[in-house]
């Protein structure tokens, strides 16, 4: 191997310590300069103390500390280490001041003409055991923090990932509890309307059909954007609409070019299930819901709003404005926001706040 070569595969990503899982400690130039300002340093203090010129304790400094610093490195690829540890800084410090110190031995007089290296010897001991044990130290701590700010985000991404995971279980639960009601109940209507206004019944059941299919939809490719929810949701007021007759006045709007913004499936429905079942249907009279997205502040807000029995902020907001809050968090962090809000004379608002990004 020529010096090029063994250069190039020792400041380049070591293909060995991947295969044991380290991660390497290649040299970069932000090491090589902390290196070169910590010499500088120590020259500057030997000036002042041993009486010599700034530029033999330079050249002495420089030597030491990089010798060091390579000889740390090296030692670090040889025990598969990620960090100057303890063992690897006591062999590599007295190797390398060793090493350094011949170095400058023989530079000083070359470049001095003069012998003067002999009395910079003593204290390029004493410098080189300074340099040494701090330098590891800082890049030991250095290092250290690097890899516990890394072992933070992978937690966090792991929790990420198990609370959306653990959402997607309990949407596709709560459905199972909430879609065998409403499907009976319509085909229920269904039946019997058939004989009584067949056009409705006919209208009724394609519009079933229509969120059936949706929904299933939604539910395996788990994010959609913000239209085709929109277009769920007013099939499902369609069908609620006829199954309640006058009872129950609804609106579904939304800029058009919102419609290919990204969002989680099946966030707006829960919503709207809640405002119907909870806020409308206990209404002799009923009442009206609407569901409108806009620009706001350069996000995109969605508001369910009902004119129901109302919602007291004592209460549970429920699982399902958890369970999508805690969706909308796993898809966008905090950049999402869900709030519900009691509206006067009566009725609810939930509030959804999601980034414009396209799907």
């Amino acid at each position: 191997m020529t010096a090029i070569q063994f250069w190039k595969s020792f400041v380049s990503t070591d293909e060995a310590l991947n295969t044991v899982g380290v991660e390497p400690w290649p040299v970069t130039v932000r090491d090589l300069a902390i290196v070169f300002v910590f010499n500088t340093i120590i020259a500057l203090l030997f000036t002042s103390v041993l009486r010599h010129g700034f530029w033999r304790s330079f050249v002495y400094s420089q030597c030491i500390g990089l010798s060091i610093f390579l000889c740390t490195k090296i030692a670090m690829r040889l025990r598969r280490v990620t960090k100057p540890t303890g063992a690897v800084a006591a062999v590599a410090v007295p190797l390398g001041s060793a090493l350094g110190i011949g170095i400058a031995y023989v530079l000083v007089p070359t470049i001095f003409g003069d012998a003067a290296s002999s009395t910079l010897l003593p204290g390029s001991v004493v410098g080189a055991a300074v340099f040494g044990f701090a330098v590891s130290y800082y890049f030991y701590s250095s290092r250290e923090i690097a890899e516990a700010r890394a072992a933070l985000r992978e937690r966090e991404l792991r929790r990420l990932e198990s609370e959306k995971r653990a959402s997607e279980a309990e949407l596709r639960a709560l459905q199972a509890q909430i879609e065998p009601h409403f499907l009976f109940n319509t085909l229920s209507n269904v039946v019997s309307l058939i004989e009584s206004d067949p056009a409705t019944a006919k209208k009724m059941l394609l519009n079933f059909t229509g969120y059936l299919r949706g929904t299933l939809d939604r539910s395996r490719a788990q994010r959609t954007t913000l239209g085709q929810e929109m277009e769920l949701v007013r099939r499902y007021l369609e069908i609620m609409a006829i199954r309640l007759g006058p009872r129950l006045r609804w609106r579904v709007e939304g800029e058009p070019s919102l419609a290919e913004v990204a969002l989680p499936a099946l966030a707006l429905q829960p919503f709207v299930e809640n405002a119907i079942r909870h806020g409308l249907e206990p209404l002799p009279e009923g009442g009206e819901i609407s569901v409108i997205a806009k620009r706001e502040a350069g996000d995109v807000v969605i508001e369910v709003t009902d004119t129901g029995v109302g919602w007291s902020g004592n209460a549970a907001p429920g699982v399902g404005v958890d369970n999508v809050r805690q969706r909308l968090t796993a898809r966008f962090g905090d950049r999402a926001d869900v709030t519900v809000h009691p509206v006067a004379p009566r009725g609810v608002r939930v509030r959804v706040r999601i980034p414009e990004e396209r799907a």
